[in-house]
């Protein structure tokens, strides 16, 4: 082994050995969990994009004919949609999402796609368009020039407003029920939950806090300050608590991200990739147990308390690549000696 892959191995050696999990972070509760009640709201509508310069629907369309004429007949021009032609507008589809306790006036951000044969939709206006929610009733109308946006990447049938619709209709919320508040975990788990539920008990002595599911806790609010909620769920949303953290191995395989959570551990396993030689461990019996850095195939053991974080680190160490990385780490938890979840993306 060159005297360079030798010293590597030594510092992962020195690395594996001095691995210590830091303790997971408090935080507040507003940054883990939401009160029911609270959330937000679909909307959606039907409109129509002008100006696209020859880049919208097709003159044979009898969709755009229809709505074109349907939007003339309201100003009072009375034009059969036959006689109707242009390949300057595109009906779209028109979606928002209004957020919890929107308000008469406030403005969102609206998405428009096309739903014909348009090209192109950058820099078209779209005309004032009603925005329903599952209830029938019109919450907000959008209206705007359409702009492409990054996370399109060259689908031009697909823009957004931004601010472009306004609101029309104030979205009532219900958070206190009985004088009681849930607070809801955005990720369910049962110590969590638990200790959520210990936290409030100790800010608040003398209430009543319950977790009913590894998602919530209910609080009642206690009676001196039930005339203003809103005070005592700050001090409720201000409170810390340390959530526990999921074994969970996240890859997104188009990208090469591995993302790794630092409960995961690397059980007893070999890995051989060509001329490279990962241990965790001493595997009994095997061809490698009792080996040194000194053999002429590359050679690395870590702990069989190892992290996925020092597993990655010891393959990498070894020259290999990432997609190569992803392979083995989906073999190590096929071959049951990775303990967590592994997600693929």
């Amino acid at each position: 082994m060159s005297s360079s892959r030798r010293s590597a191995a030594v510092v992962l050696l020195l690395l594996a050995g001095a691995f210590t999990a830091a303790a997971s972070p408090e935080v507040r509760v507003k940054d883990i969990a939401y009160l029911r009640g609270l959330r937000a709201n679909q909307v959606l509508g039907i409109g129509l994009v002008t100006g696209l310069a020859g880049k919208g629907d097709s003159a044979a369309s009898g969709l755009l004919k229809s709505t074109l004429a349907s939007l003339v007949s309201t100003f009072g021009v009375d034009v059969p949609a036959a006689d109707l032609k242009s390949k300057n507008c595109a009906v779209v589809m028109v979606s928002a999402e209004l957020p919890a306790l929107a308000k008469i006036g406030d403005r969102i951000d609206a998405t428009v796609s096309s739903i014909g044969d348009a090209r192109d939709l950058d820099g078209g206006v779209l005309l004032q368009a009603a925005l329903l929610g599952a209830n029938g009733k019109t919450y907000a109308v959008a209206q705007g020039r359409v702009l492409s946006t990054p996370d399109t990447a060259g689908v031009r049938t697909v823009g957004s407003v931004p601010g472009g619709a306004m609101i029309e209709l104030d979205v009532a919320a219900t958070y206190v029920a009985d004088e009681v508040i849930t607070v809801v975990l955005r990720n369910p788990d049962f110590v969590t939950a638990t200790a959520l539920q210990r936290a409030i008990a100790a800010a608040f002595p003398g209430i009543s806090a319950a977790a009913p599911d590894p998602s919530m806790v209910e609080v009642r609010i206690p009676k001196d300050q039930a005339a203003n909620p809103v005070a005592f769920i700050a001090k409720l949303e201000a409170l810390t608590v340390t959530p526990d953290t999921t074994a969970r191995v996240v890859i997104n395989s188009s990208s090469g991200i591995i993302v790794m959570g630092e409960q995961v551990r690397i059980g007893k396993v070999a890995v051989s990739y060509r001329n490279a030689r990962v241990t965790v461990g001493t595997l009994a019996g095997s061809a490698y147990a009792g080996s040194t850095l000194d053999r002429s195939d590359p050679l690395f053991v870590v702990p069989d308390t190892t992290s996925v974080d020092d597993f990655v680190s010891a393959l990498k160490a070894v020259g290999l690549k990432t997609e190569v990385i992803i392979g083995i780490l989906q073999a190590v938890e096929r071959a049951g000696a990775l303990y967590g979840t592994l997600v693929v993306m």
